[in-house]
């Protein structure tokens, strides 16, 4: 077959379009996307780029080259003939230009300066040599308006100009001086492969458009229609983010944090007659310390008939001494605000303590009344020295610079925290660092005391109730270990109020599906009223037709019967 025929072959138009633009505006690689069908990654385009020129003798040495030219625009038959040329400002350009039926006006969407020469330079050149000739501007290297411009300006040549975001156009700067040159404007991206067959489609029917004014009787011109608008582009899709595991927080993070603001907090030290109070955890406290362990756990007797002063009962947990399977529920009972149980005094017991009984006390952060284990301790305890064996059970931690390291050696002595009382001897003696030793251990210590109150229920202040059991928790341990539990507990929920928590799953599930089904069936009864009522509107639209007709007819007596 000869590769010429396409001249010859009747309702065939051929297309002579040529390409023009600034160098390194993707004049190149848009020709070769569209006759040659050639893909390209961006790394490779932006490393290999060499400014070179697509040779028109591809349509005579390469059959594909020509059969991809081939195309049917409108119904019309085309052959396209694509022009290269170069970008060079200098260069002389008259020949490509000769019996041109479209020109493609390429600039660089990453270069503000070959859109500048779009007007300037480029669309007076063109008008010089083809006044009549159909012009398309296209916007190329889309791609770029949403990559990575860090990674692409590593991946150029070397010596070559960093692109900078606020060389990125906006396709409003397209769309203005297009609308100044009164041309029509498209945007294109060979990376994404978007917008090509746009451009070259929408190029051959504004040259069949000037082609039907001078030759008008070729009929199959009539369909032709003007350049079409350009489908919005959809911006690829970011790629996912590179997720690390975080570390875990430390140990004396979140701990401490609490012990600072006591969320929560179930257990409260009167120090220096009552006149100062610090809040804490049991849970932190009796699982560092013994001794703690031992007044937590004590037995109180109830009491008779004591009333609150606030008047309202509240729900209480009793924790037993023995211990409890994972899905069993701490026994309830109903306590009266005030002095809820019998006081017990201690004096007798330990040393630094007075007495231990439940009394409703005001919560330190919520401000709402909450059972608590209050502690009495004695006078010649001191809040400061008390606060920082506090902190030392939270976080394992202690601060070597305070100034009452040996009232705190007394206080750790009293509550049995032997390790506190050792850690400070070292620092003491200039030898602190033998207590790194001294906090690992601790942690290992409470680990597994924590672990076993978990598992045995003890110190639970809150039950899940599940679909198939109970579950006790600890509120400073779901607080300190997830944001969710926190907010729940910290706001103003339901969840916040009470020491239970429903989790019925199948239950809210089951309840839904009647409903689902009862909005379906009501959306169902919707769509047939709608359906009566739209027949009736066509019965009282053919209705009156017929009397009109009839009218009309003189079939009835007087006029709109």
């Amino acid at each position: 077959m000869d590769i010429d025929s396409d001249y010859e072959r009747p309702n065939v138009e051929t297309i002579k379009c040529v390409v023009v633009g600034d160098n390194a505006a993707g004049k190149t690689r848009l020709i070769c996307a569209r006759a040659c069908n050639a893909t390209l990654t961006q790394y490779q385009l932006l490393a290999t780029h060499v400014p070179t020129v697509w040779a028109i003798d591809q349509y005579r040495v390469c059959q594909e080259v020509l059969e991809r030219s081939r195309d049917v625009v409108d119904e019309v038959s085309v052959s396209l003939r694509l022009w290269d040329t170069f970008g060079d400002h200098h260069k002389d350009r008259r020949f490509a230009y000769g019996r041109s039926d479209v020109v493609v006006l390429c600039f660089s969407l990453a270069n503000p300066n070959s859109l500048h020469h779009v007007r300037t330079m480029w669309f007076p050149e063109i008008k010089h040599f083809c006044p009549r000739t159909p012009i398309i501007l296209v916007g190329c290297q889309l791609d770029l308006r949403y990559a990575d411009l860090d990674a692409v300006n590593r991946a150029r040549r070397p010596l070559a100009k960093p692109i900078k975001p606020t060389d990125i156009l906006h396709p409003e700067k397209g769309h203005e001086v297009a609308k100044e040159l009164g041309i029509p404007y498209y945007e294109t991206s060979v990376v994404a492969q978007f917008g090509i067959k746009d451009v070259f489609d929408n190029a051959i029917r504004a040259a069949l458009i000037s082609r039907r004014h001078l030759q008008f009787w070729k009929s199959h011109l009539k369909k032709v229609q003007r350049p079409l608008l350009q489908a919005p582009f959809l911006p690829p899709r970011p790629p996912r983010p590179i997720v690390s595991r975080p570390d875990p927080p430390a140990v004396d993070g979140v701990p401490n944090s609490l012990f600072c603001q006591p969320l929560c907090a179930d257990v409260l030290f009167l120090l220096e007659g009552g006149t100062t109070q610090v809040f804490a955890h049991k849970v932190y406290l009796a699982t560092s310390c013994s001794k703690f362990y031992d007044i937590f756990t004590l037995d109180l007797g109830m009491m008779g008939e004591g009333r609150s002063k606030f008047g309202d009962e509240e729900d209480c947990f009793h924790e037993p001494k023995t211990s409890q399977s994972d899905n069993a529920i701490p026994a309830r009972t109903q306590c009266s605000a005030g002095v809820l149980r019998g006081s017990r005094i201690v004096s007798g017991w330990g040393r630094g303590f007075v007495s231990v009984s439940l009394e409703n006390v005001k919560d330190p952060v919520t401000g709402r009344s909450r059972v608590m284990t209050v502690v009495t301790m004695d006078e010649l305890i001191q809040k400061g020295p008390f606060q920082a064996v506090l902190e030392y059970l939270y976080t394992g931690s202690l601060d070597e610079s305070r100034g009452d390291l040996k009232q705190v050696a007394t206080i750790a002595e009293l509550l049995e925290v032997f390790d506190l009382r050792m850690m400070v001897a070292n620092v003491l003696n200039n030898e602190s660092f033998m207590n790194q030793e001294i906090t690992k251990a601790f942690h290992v210590r409470r680990a597994n005391r924590i672990k076993e109150c978990l598992n045995k229920g003890t110190f639970a202040d809150v039950v899940f109730r599940l679909d198939d059991g109970y579950l006790p928790a600890h509120k400073p341990l779901l607080i300190s270990s997830c944001d969710w539990m926190a907010a729940m507990f910290r706001g103003s929920f339901m969840e916040s109020y009470t020491n239970e928590v429903k989790f019925n799953f199948f239950a809210d599930l089951l309840l839904g599906i009647p409903l689902l089904c009862e909005l379906m069936e009501f959306c169902c009864w919707l769509c047939q009223v709608f359906r009566v009522r739209q027949m009736l509107g066509e019965k009282e639209q053919c209705l009156g037709l017929s009397q009109g007709s009839a009218a009309g007819k003189g079939d009835w007596s007087r006029p709109g019967a």
